[in-house]
């Protein structure tokens, strides 16, 4: 039974049939370690993705100017606002004020034929003033529309204004 010596025995026949397995294994692990090294070192793969972020880290990064703060656009004043109405003469704004006086509410008092109201924020310049409920305007815009109003103008603007126009100085 010298024949046997040297052979595995009976029981483990993938070592008997396959005496290159473990040297082949050693080597398949060997040449995967030294790939995944490998790939690490060269940039493939996750140890790339970590190299990238560690190179935008340390490049510093380039900053775009600041953007150019914009100019506050200077609030009109003196004006009339959305609603106020404006009629033709100082008559018109007296029959007007009495059929609101006479009315339950201004909404249902029918406006004078010469007298309407504007629809957006309008600059003027005060002509006169006949009592604090009268006023005659001229509009600042392309119309240049004179007229009479009963709209509150305070001699200062709002203080909101002031600061963006530097009027009442």
């Amino acid at each position: 039974m010298d024949h046997d010596k040297g052979r595995t025995p009976p029981g483990n026949v993938a070592e008997a049939s396959l005496p290159w397995c473990r040297p082949a294994m050693a080597l398949m692990l060997l040449l995967g370690a030294t790939a995944s090294a490998h790939a690490q070192i060269s940039g493939g793969g996750r140890g790339h993705r970590q190299g990238d972020q560690q190179q935008q880290q340390q490049t510093p990064q380039k900053r775009s100017p600041a953007p150019t703060p914009l100019t506050p656009v200077p609030e009109i004043w003196p004006r009339l606002e959305d609603g106020a109405v404006i009629c033709k003469s100082r008559d018109d704004l007296v029959k007007y004020q009495t059929q609101i006086a006479n009315s339950k509410s201004a909404t249902t008092a029918g406006q004078a034929s010469d007298c309407h109201t504007i629809r957006k924020q309008t600059g003027i310049e005060i002509l006169d003033h006949d009592g604090p409920s009268r006023t005659q305007i001229v509009t600042t815009d392309a119309s240049k529309e004179t007229g009479w109003t009963n709209s509150y103008l305070p001699s200062t603007p709002p203080p909101s204004v002031a600061k963006s126009t530097g009027a009442g100085k």
